[in-house]
């Protein structure tokens, strides 16, 4: 998975959505979601280093406009301004620690995240 951000930029907050995978009930995970902790990592492909390392991430519930459509849960990052100062491409994961069964899992599972800060066309300092 590919996600573009501007460097200096804030949005779009990094989301993705926790999918069924039909091997666990759901509703049952996402209650030993409800009580982890979910922490975001981000590293340089260039050479290794950590941007970003175990940072708070959080869990949303979609809003749904029909009542009979299944619940879809979120796990998200919000970008901090040091977060994105460097332009570069990185290695990405959530991991999610279920404090219920000690556990942890890490997320994405079926293919890596990557994390493209780009040049902005903007100038990011101010003369006021």
């Amino acid at each position: 998975m590919e996600f573009f951000i501007r460097k200096d930029s804030l949005e779009p907050i990094l989301k993705m959505e926790l999918v069924r995978d039909g091997r666990t009930e759901f509703d049952t995970f996402h209650d030993k979601v409800e009580n982890s902790t979910i922490r975001f990592s981000m590293k340089s492909v260039d050479d290794g280093t950590y941007r970003i390392l175990n940072q708070p991430a959080g869990i949303v519930e979609k809003i749904l406009l029909s009542p009979n459509s299944p619940t879809e849960y979120y796990i998200y990052y919000r970008w901090r301004k040091k977060d994105v100062k460097k332009v570069g491409r990185y290695q990405a994961m959530f991991s999610i620690f279920l404090h219920d069964e000690c556990s942890e899992l890490k997320v994405p599972i079926r293919e890596d995240l990557f994390i493209n800060i780009t040049d902005s066309f903007v100038s990011s300092s101010c003369v006021c």
